[in-house]
């Protein structure tokens, strides 16, 4: 019937993207088992190696032998289940020319390995296989997680992608078929009924009802559509039967502009990671020179053994840990302090947006207001034929069956116990207008109608404006009721601003910080103070061009939003944040979800975010003094290798403490 062909546009579709995601996560779990199997290594190695170097056993007995081949062995499981994206990558960056991290990872790691086994096979020096473990295990997390957020985007793309592939052609004769969207050619007829999609943009032809287009538009309520004006893919047909000429097919369609602009900007990491990335430039070339030029000296100067164990205690001390984690913990402690607050997020980045942005960007519906309308006043006719109460009882009975905004904000409010008794017939959609229906009440049957006021007949005119003179809210949905075409009432229903918005205005003009809204809604009833800059009756291109220009500006923008036509704003902006409510492709591209939809929280995040930027610039300046200074006395000969990997492991204790916030004077 009407009202179950209306709950499929709320209906969930399974998709073959559904099952690549499961796929997907099948294949992170085991890539988890695999770093918690090399940090068991690491952890025994750690124990083993700590042992051996203070009191070790006597140079190729038994036990030697077995602890020293068990942690050989143990580095080489490491290097098997982990090692390969690390080795990869490096030969990726040598084959481009150019230097990054991976090149510190992997010149580190050979270093440490190396040089133990020179020490296992010769009986002098430490052994250090534990930073193996350490080294590729830190590499490797941070991969895996950025690796997630893009195909999660990529699955979240492909799935609206199929949920919107397929239309429903009018051939010559008139028959109906269903075809895939890319088959389908411009001026070709196509057939959406109620509760359809609309799968192709394009001119209606046939047809009037309520057409839903929130994802794209932002329109809080469905608008009336009729023969000669323009649909896109995307939206929905609540209520009417319609046929449209299409005009933009698979590939040029405004929603699949949005998905390639989303699938086009790729996934940054943290400003500060890439500031540690520019850094390798020159520190990489300089930790192999220093290495190589200790080397030579100290084969110059004395034995091979003292060469090798004094350009290792240089790469020891270069070791990326304290260079590596300097960011990734600092950003891990902030983005768990983030999601307690109610902001989670996996992406780096946007701790660096948050403390450095001046501009944030809105969008209106279901981000500043809820996604449920309210109801803001009523003016019910004294001389009814039924009372109040019965009248109301019979509103919300017929109401209640259909899928749409105005229904479920007047069910809501009204709640009448009454409603469940009410007996009706007949029931049946108005396409565009509303509903009527035939119910009892006390004893009698009326002819009810709920929607617009085009369905006043012309002599209950001066009843209706005797009855909308009664009314004090200027602005708002009106919905009107008649009763055997008499108007008996008249609901006013507005967008429900989200707690705490007035707060939100306050803090974010305090800190310096633009706030502005930019809405598809062409006609916005929504209170804002004068610091707060409204643009409406944008496109999806529209919004991402306003957000560009910002990010162009320096001005470090941050865009939060829940529907389909923000997310290509979301991906052109330093960062954003989409609500927990939201259109699923809405959540996988922005950097961050507002779980509870907790606006909010907005600029207490933006505090922390800027506490711990500062913190982990310090963070990042320690690192790579202590790099310096320890490489400077490794390559003297005053740094043993032993005492190089104590001080590496307490500069990674104190880089780690630093990050979690604790008072320490470096």
């Amino acid at each position: 019937n009407d009202s179950d062909s209306l709950l499929k546009s709320n209906a969930v579709v399974c998709t073959t993207a559904e099952q690549a995601c499961d796929a997907m996560d099948l294949q992170l779990s085991r890539s988890w088992l695999r770093i918690a199997i090399a940090a068991v290594f690491a952890g025994q190695g750690m124990v083993f190696s700590l042992a051996l170097n203070m009191t070790p056993p006597p140079f190729a007995s038994t036990a030697y032998w077995v602890l020293h081949g068990g942690l050989i062995f143990s580095a080489l499981i490491v290097l098997l289940f982990l090692g390969g994206p690390l080795f990869r990558s490096t030969f990726g960056m040598l084959r481009a020319r150019r230097l990054s991290i991976e090149g510190l990872f992997t010149l580190s790691l050979l270093g440490a390995f190396v040089g133990s086994v020179v020490s296992s096979f010769t009986g002098v020096g430490g052994v250090y296989y534990e930073v193996v473990s350490v080294v590729v295990g830190i590499y490797t997390a941070g991969r895996m997680l950025g690796e997630r957020s893009q195909t999660k985007l990529s699955l979240e793309s492909e799935r609206l992608r199929e949920r919107y592939d397929t239309a429903r052609v009018v051939d010559a004769a008139g028959r109906v078929q269903a075809h895939p969207v890319a088959a389908i050619t411009v001026g070709a007829l196509v057939r959406v009924d109620v509760g359809e999609a609309f799968t192709v943009d394009g001119v209606l032809t046939d047809g009037v009802g309520y057409v839903r287009e929130t994802a794209l538009t932002g329109e809080p309520l469905p608008v009336v559509r009729r023969a000669g004006d323009f649909v896109r893919a995307g939206t929905w047909s609540v209520d009417g039967a319609f046929e449209l000429r299409a005009e933009r097919v698979g590939g040029m369609r405004e929603l699949d502009q949005i998905l390639e602009t989303v699938e086009a900007v790729g996934g940054r990491p943290s400003e500060l990671q890439t500031q540690a990335n520019r850094l390798m430039q020159f520190f990489l070339p300089l930790v192999a020179a220093v290495s190589l030029l200790t080397a030579l000296y100290w084969l110059w100067a004395a034995t091979w053994v003292e060469a090798v164990f004094h350009s290792m205690a240089v790469l020891l001390v270069a070791c990326p840990c304290a260079l590596g984690l300097a960011t990734p913990v600092a950003i891990w402690q902030g983005l768990y302090h983030l999601a307690r607050m109610g902001l989670v997020s996996r992406d780096g980045a946007l701790i660096d947006a948050l403390a450095r942005t001046q501009q944030v960007f809105f969008d209106k519906t279901g981000t500043l207001s809820e996604s449920s309308m309210r109801l803001t006043e009523q003016v019910i006719a004294n001389d009814m034929a039924v009372s109040r109460e019965l009248l109301l009882a019979a509103v919300v009975a017929v109401e209640s069956r259909i899928v749409h905004p105005v229904a479920q904000a007047l069910t809501g409010a009204l709640a009448v116990a009454e409603a469940a008794a009410i007996e009706f017939e007949n029931w049946r959609l108005l396409p565009g207008r509303g509903l009527a229906a035939r119910v009892r009440l006390a004893g009698h049957f009326y002819d009810i109608q709920v929607g617009e006021a085009e369905l006043c007949v012309a002599q209950f005119e001066p009843d209706l404006a005797d009855l909308t003179a009664q009314l004090i809210e200027p602005e708002g949905k009106r919905c009107y009721v008649f009763l055997d075409g008499r108007p008996v009432a008249i609901f006013v229903l507005r967008e429900r601003a989200r707690a705490g918005l007035a707060r939100v205005w306050q803090r974010l003009q305090a800190m310096q910080v633009d706030a502005s809204v930019l809405t598809g809604d062409p006609a916005p009833q929504f209170s804002l103070p004068d610091s707060v800059r409204i643009q409406s009756g944008l496109s999806a291109a529209d919004k991402a061009e306003l957000v560009c220009r910002a990010v162009k500006a320096g001005r470090m923008p941050i865009f939060v939003g829940d529907g389909v036509n923000d997310a290509a704003a979301m991906a052109e902006a330093s960062a954003s944040i989409a609500m927990g409510s939201g259109a699923g492709l809405t959540r996988t591209t922005a950097s961050g979800q507002l779980t509870s939809d907790q606006i909010e929280i907005l600029p207490a995040a933006i505090e922390l975010a800027r506490s711990i930027y500062q913190r982990l610039r310090t963070n990042l300046i320690y690192a790579i003094c202590y790099n310096l200074v320890g490489m400077a006395l490794a390559a003297a000969g005053v740094l043993h290798p032993v005492a190089a990997a104590l001080i590496m492991l307490i500069s990674s204790i104190m880089i780690t403490v630093r990050a979690l916030g604790f008072s320490w004077t470096a």
